[in-house]
């Protein structure tokens, strides 16, 4: 009979953890002895590091092993992920990073990073299982970090008037998604928009707001920039009712016969706790929920795949992560999130066919080879491939409260 895995915190000994290191060396990427001598290894982690260890009998067969210094900053740092070959695929590692995290999250700690070489997709794949995302990419280095705080605070860890600004190699919003993705969301979105109120959450600078005004006469935002809200009501004026505040923490005084949320979810820390609210909360009886999200599966994304300019679909780029981004949904991941929260899918699309990437596209606007026929093709073919689109799009309705 086989003996069953027990999991302990700080049992191994030096020698215990020098043994095991030793025999899952080939199975790092790159193989552990190349980077550091695997003793004096063990000796530093049995000194310093906290320990979440898997065994079978007297065998340590799993090891997560984390620094976790209790400096101003509050981060821990994962050095190191093994389980012995024999004992791989079993949900060990997975386990043993549950316990890391949840250790991290008791003793207060903000965030916990961990370092993986580009090429070892497993690894990278396990890690965003459990929600870690793609941080910073230098060379074959990828940092990939977890947001373990349990309360968002506006003025405390994101700055939402940074996240909208342009960086270096990244705009916030392109050409492209003003005058091509915002009047195919609304041609998406009309067949099935309510007479009454629209509640629009993440309104940015008010260009895709000014698109409903026509559709309805009570329109509310809410954002977070009070930046992208001064110059939003320099373009709309008191047409809308503005309030400046995270999801999290709005106090809005009614429900509303239609609500859209688009680019945004993937910005959210707790994007189930904000669908659920959206559920519970803000959506009438009859209401319906709009929700987009750029799509991990886009050609453009698969293509840079291939390239080697991001290391998996879903990943998250350093400049994605300039912007606020916190993951990269797909269909699939999308519509989870949606139903965890108690909502009901009625429909799901979506939004228009995307081979190349956001400034290659604007580039091209300003040419004569896009016709006004090419982006009907392939708007409609879009409707056709929905994982093959730029955007992905769930029309909602209220569930019960879960």
């Amino acid at each position: 009979m086989t003996e069953p895995v027990v999991f302990r915190l700080n049992q191994a000994t030096e020698t215990e953890i020098a043994n095991h290191l030793s025999r899952c060396d080939a199975d790092f990427v790159p193989p552990l002895s190349d980077r550091v001598d695997i003793n004096n290894y063990a000796h530093k982690i049995a000194d310093n590091a906290t320990r979440f260890e898997a065994w079978v009998g007297v065998t340590l067969v799993g090891l997560v092993a984390a620094y976790c210094n209790d400096g101003e900053r509050r981060i821990a740092y994962i050095t190191s992920v093994s389980v012995l070959r024999e004992w791989q695929g079993g949900g060990i590692a997975l386990r043993l990073l549950e316990q890391c995290v949840e250790y991290g999250k008791e003793r207060g700690f903000e965030r916990i990073e961990l370092e993986v070489d580009n090429e070892n997709a497993s690894a990278i794949k396990l890690y965003g299982k459990q929600g870690f995302m793609i941080g910073r990419v230098s060379g074959r280095a990828v940092t990939m970090r977890l947001n373990t705080g349990k309360n968002v605070h506006m003025s405390k860890q994101r700055d939402y008037n940074v996240e909208i600004k342009d960086t270096v190699d990244h705009q916030y919003a392109y050409s492209f998604d003003f005058d091509v993705m915002h009047p195919y969301m609304i041609r998406s979105f009309e067949p099935f928009f309510n007479k009454g109120s629209l509640l629009e959450l993440g309104s940015f600078k008010g260009d895709f707001t000014k698109r409903f005004l026509s559709y309805f006469d009570d329109v509310t935002c809410v954002e977070a920039s009070g930046v992208a809200i001064e110059e939003a009501k320099r373009k709309l004026g008191n047409k809308v009712e503005f309030v400046h505040s995270l999801f999290e923490a709005a106090n809005l005084p009614k429900r509303y016969d239609n609500i859209v949320l688009t680019h945004v979810l993937e910005h959210i820390d707790d994007p189930v706790r904000v669908l659920k609210r959206i559920n519970d909360e803000w959506l009438a009886e009859g209401g319906r929920f709009f929700l987009v999200c750029p799509n991990a599966n886009a050609p453009s994304r698969q293509i840079a795949v291939k390239m080697g300019l991001i290391t998996h679909n879903a990943a998250v780029t350093p400049a994605e992560a300039e912007h606020g981004h916190r993951c990269t949904y797909s269909m699939d991941t999308l519509e989870r999130d949606a139903v965890a929260a108690g909502l009901k899918v009625e429909h799901r699309s979506g939004i228009f066919f995307k081979a190349l990437a956001n400034f290659q596209w604007d580039r091209l606007l300003q040419t004569d080879i896009i016709s006004k026929e090419y982006l009907e093709g392939c708007y409609k073919l879009g409707q056709q491939y929905p994982d093959l689109c730029s955007s992905i799009f769930l029309m909602c309705e209220r569930g019960d409260s879960k």
